[in-house]
């Protein structure tokens, strides 16, 4: 794909920060289920606050995965981008739904942080990605820097989110 050529060794190193992140993400998982449920809440409050780590780190590794397929066309990758945007930002609606119920029955008290960190913030990053893709399939030019800003933004976020989860596990054990 031509006009993604150059953004070749971006792609590998997103892609491999994200693969290396996403691991760590299954070791703090697998440190975490040594501890008792009852300290961490049910099973549907918990995906609330580890799920979107995954996703973060999923979703910037497929793009540039994808990103880094030679032979693919900006209309694919722009179909593939914006796709991904929506279903994304549908999943967001089920982690804003999740985080509601929690504070209304008590489970877990959210700051806002919490808000802007588990969707605000995800939510103008996917929107970048969704952006760059809905241009690509108009074939318009690539939004280079809104990509970027995109993917990075996603690796800060799950970053972020998931030292506030080992504190959160910290303060469990």
């Amino acid at each position: 794909m031509a006009p993604l050529q150059p953004w070749h060794d971006f792609f590998l190193l997103t892609g491999t920060a994200a693969a290396t992140l996403l691991g760590l993400v299954f070791v703090a998982g697998s440190i975490a289920a040594t501890i008792p449920n009852e300290k961490l809440g049910d099973a549907s409050n918990r995906a609330i606050w580890v799920l979107p780590i995954v996703y973060a780190f999923i979703r910037v590794l497929a793009v540039s995965a994808v990103g880094l397929i030679p032979a693919e066309s900006p209309r694919t990758f722009g179909g593939f981008l914006a796709l991904f945007a929506i279903l994304d930002l549908g999943r967001m609606v089920w982690v804003t739904r999740g985080m509601v119920r929690a504070q209304r029955t008590g489970l877990e008290q959210q700051t806002l942080g919490d808000w802007f960190w588990y969707v605000i913030y995800p939510c103008a990053a996917t929107t970048s990605l969704g952006v760059t893709g809905a241009v690509l399939v108009a074939s318009g030019p690539l939004l280079a820097a809104t990509l970027a800003i995109g993917l990075i933004a996603h690796l800060v976020i799950g970053v972020h989110n998931a030292w506030e989860l080992t504190e959160w596990l910290a303060t469990r054990t």
